[in-house]
């Protein structure tokens, strides 16, 4: 692997770490246009990120290893605030999960009933 294509890999590796950092201040602060925005960028770096993996990967270079162990990490973070984010406004809006599921294994929500009321 050429010095320049692996410093193309930990640049972009970077900048997908940062994207991922943004992304969990967005969702700690529900920044919906922010997170739209992030989505777009991640995109992109994940499809070069997925264009340079193989032929980095292929080397056997524990750097490389390494960085994809990192990226790894921030997402796992990123999806975990994502879903705890997601069950505290669903909790806001009275949504619960029942503990059953449906026909196609999914779990049953329910609506906590609401007062609505007009004067």
């Amino acid at each position: 692997m050429s010095d320049r294509l692996l410093h193309e890999l930990r640049q972009v590796g970077e900048e997908l770490r940062q994207a991922f950092a943004d992304e969990r201040r967005a969702i700690s602060s529900l920044d919906g246009a922010a997170l739209e925005v992030l989505a777009h960028r991640k995109e992109l770096l994940a499809n070069r990120l997925s264009e340079l993996r193989e032929p980095a990967l292929a080397t056997g270079n524990a750097a490389v290893k390494d960085l994809f162990a990192a990226i790894r990490v921030e997402a796992s973070a990123t999806a975990l605030l994502a879903s705890t984010a997601t069950e505290a406004v669903r909790t806001m809006l009275g949504y619960k999960t029942s503990g059953a599921y449906d026909r196609r294994a999914k779990q049953s929500i329910t609506v906590a009933p609401r007062l609505v009321t007009a004067y």
